[in-house]
Formats: C-alpha cells, sequence, structure tokens
C-alpha cells in the first residue's frame, strides 16, 4: 500500500467515525459521501488531506482560505470556488502548481458531496 492510499484510508476512518477536535459533531453524509468519491475517483492521488505537499493542492485546510493565483491576485476558497475547481480545473490556477488535473464527468450530487468533504477538512 502506498502512503497516499494510508493518508486516504486514515481519513475516512477518522470522518467514518466523527473524529476531529473536541466539541465537533458526526461529519455529515455528504462529507462521508465526499470522501467515498474522491477515493473512488482517484482526487486523492494528488490532492493531500493531511496537509502534505503533492501534485495538486492539499484540501487541508483549503476551503475559506485565501488561495494565491498563478499570474497575480487571489481568491476565498468558497463553495462557488471549490466547485469551479471541480469542474472546469483551469479556471484559476493556483500558484505554484500546473494544471495537469483531468476534467472529470462528475453529477451535481458528487460535485456537493466533494465540496462538504473539502469543508470538513480544517
Amino acid at each position: 500500500m502506498t502512503w497516499r492510499v494510508v493518508v486516504a484510508l486514515g481519513a475516512v476512518i477518522l470522518i467514518g467515525c466523527g473524529g476531529g477536535g473536541a466539541g465537533e459533531g458526526a461529519p455529515s453524509s455528504g462529507a462521508v459521501r465526499g470522501a467515498a468519491v474522491a477515493r473512488a475517483r482517484g482526487c486523492v492521488a494528488c490532492h493531500s488531506v493531511d496537509g502534505g505537499a503533492s501534485v495538486g493542492p492539499t484540501w487541508k485546510g483549503l476551503a475559506g482560505r485565501e488561495v494565491v493565483l498563478e499570474g497575480g491576485g487571489s481568491v476565498r476558497a468558497d463553495s462557488a470556488y471549490l466547485t469551479e475547481s471541480i469542474v472546469e480545473p483551469a479556471a484559476k490556477r493556483v500558484r505554484g502548481f500546473a494544471v495537469t488535473m483531468p476534467r472529470f464527468a462528475l453529477t451535481d450530487a458528487e460535485i456537493s458531496a466533494l465540496v462538504t468533504y473539502i469543508e470538513t477538512l480544517r
């Protein structure tokens, strides 16, 4: 098993068990579905969920953070930005990362679940 698979499985176990900081409730069913979509579609092969370096930007702490874009400017990683980045990966490229993410044929429900999952990775 590669370290990415181990990290992904660990994240899923934490989410499935309601892991997280004190006072946090169990994750929503959307977040659990999002973790499953991330595994099934191979997202975690390029996006870490633990803050570690990878091919693409880490998802840990991404939601709500200001993201510096290639070519200047920045954007808040809100649900609209996350959705756009999943649907059209080249629309707003994060500084320091080459656009290598392919466009996936995802359902609206899968996209929503992925965004919900990313928003839980604080």
